[in-house]
C-alpha cells in the first residue's frame, strides 16, 4: 500500500495500534518485575550439632609385680681403723711492743670572771636615762593571792654601749618575777654613760616597782 493514498482515518488507527502496543510492553514488563519480587527467597535452617568427645583409651591392665624381702647382713670385722693422737708442742714467743713514754700535762682552767669594774652615779658628768619602756607581765599567781603592786631591787651596770647587765637581785620577794627581771634586763638600753665626755660604765642599784 503507498503511503500517499493513506487516509486520516487509518492514520489514527495505526497511531492508536502503536500506543497500545507499547502500553501493553510497560505492563508486561512491570508485571514481570512485580513478579520477580514476589518470587519467595528460599530458607537457609542452620541446626546446632554436638559432637560426642571421643572416649579415653582403656588403661592398660595392671602388672602385679612380687616383692620379696630378702635380708641383708654386714659383718665388720675389726675395731675399724685407729687414729693416733700426736701432741706437737707449740712454742709461742710474744713480744711486747714498745710503749711510748706519755707525758701527762695538767690542764690549767682559768676562772672566768666578770669585771664589775664601774662608776658610780655621782661620779658620771650626768645621769644616765632609760630609752626602752618598762614592761613587765605581773605573774597571775601572784594576782591570785591578791598582790597587786612588788618591790625589787636590781644590782645592774650600764657599759659602754648603753647596754644592761644583771650583777645581783638584791630585793625580790616572790621568785616569779625572776623570769621577767631577766627579760627586762635584756631589752632595756640606756643613754650612754659619760665620765668627762667620755663613754664609760655605770653601777648602780636600781629600783622598779611592778604593779599588776
Amino acid at each position: 500500500m503507498n503511503a500517499k493514498f493513506i487516509t486520516p482515518l487509518q492514520k489514527n488507527l495505526l497511531a492508536s495500534i502503536a500506543s497500545l502496543t507499547i502500553l501493553a510492553s510497560a505492563l508486561l514488563f512491570f508485571w514481570l518485575g512485580h513478579a520477580i519480587k514476589q518470587a519467595p527467597v528460599p530458607k537457609i535452617t542452620i541446626r546446632e550439632i554436638a559432637l560426642m568427645t571421643p572416649l579415653p583409651p582403656s588403661p592398660p591392665p595392671e602388672v602385679q609385680q612380687t616383692v620379696i624381702d630378702i635380708p641383708i647382713a654386714i659383718q665388720v670385722q675389726g675395731a675399724g681403723p685407729v687414729m693416733q693422737m700426736i701432741n706437737i708442742a707449740q712454742k709461742i714467743t710474744i713480744t711486747k711492743p714498745d710503749i711510748p713514754p706519755i707525758v701527762m700535762t695538767q690542764s690549767k682552767w682559768q676562772t672566768l670572771e666578770i669585771n664589775w669594774d664601774a662608776f658610780e652615779l655621782n661620779e658620771l658628768d650626768r645621769l644616765p636615762t632609760l630609752l626602752t619602756p618598762l614592761a613587765i607581765k605581773f605573774p597571775k599567781s601572784l594576782r591570785r593571792q591578791g598582790i597587786k603592786s612588788v618591790l625589787v631591787k636590781l644590782e645592774v651596770m650600764i657599759d659602754e654601749q648603753g647596754r644592761l647587765s644583771l650583777i645581783n637581785i638584791t630585793e625580790n620577794p616572790y621568785r616569779e618575777l625572776n623570769s621577767e627581771i631577766q627579760r627586762l634586763i635584756r631589752v632595756s638600753r640606756f643613754s650612754v654613760p659619760k665620765k668627762d665626755n667620755a663613754p664609760v660604765r655605770a653601777r648602780f642599784v636600781w629600783p622598779l616597782e611592778i604593779k599588776s
